[in-house]
């Protein structure tokens, strides 16, 4: 059975952009805008996985994350950045990231986190 991935970004395009590509790996996909559309749809459904974006209007994906941890143990969380930076890698880790992916998308390691992803979600 496929995994499911909850795309959490901001911008539609970059959503729109990952739903295509995680579904033709043949994963199933829901999208939400911001954190507070991520918790409901978590709430309903829990996911597999979740790429949550960091940066977005109101509370951050760093928030998210640790939401997702405390609540859903086995969702594995990759975030997503446009910065490349230590700080940021660190605190995503401690709020039970177990990975991240730098924007814009590098197909092959997109791939690579999520195979991780799956990895960890099924331990």
């Amino acid at each position: 059975m496929p995994s499911s991935v909850l795309v959490v970004e901001d911008e539609a395009a970059i959503r729109a952009l990952l739903r295509r590509r995680l579904e033709a790996w043949g994963y199933q996909v829901r999208e939400a805008a911001n954190a507070s559309e991520a918790l409901e749809l978590m709430l309903a459904e829990p996911s597999a996985i979740a790429i949550i974006d960091i940066k977005m209007p109101g509370r951050d994906g760093l928030w998210l994350a640790e939401q997702i941890r405390q609540r859903w143990s086995r969702t594995a969380i990759i975030v997503a950045t446009g910065a490349d930076d230590i700080a940021t890698i660190e605190r995503s880790r401690k709020v039970g990231a177990i990975d991240y992916v730098l924007k814009p998308f590098d197909r092959e390691l997109l791939r690579q986190a999520l195979e991780r992803a799956v990895k960890a979600s099924n331990e």
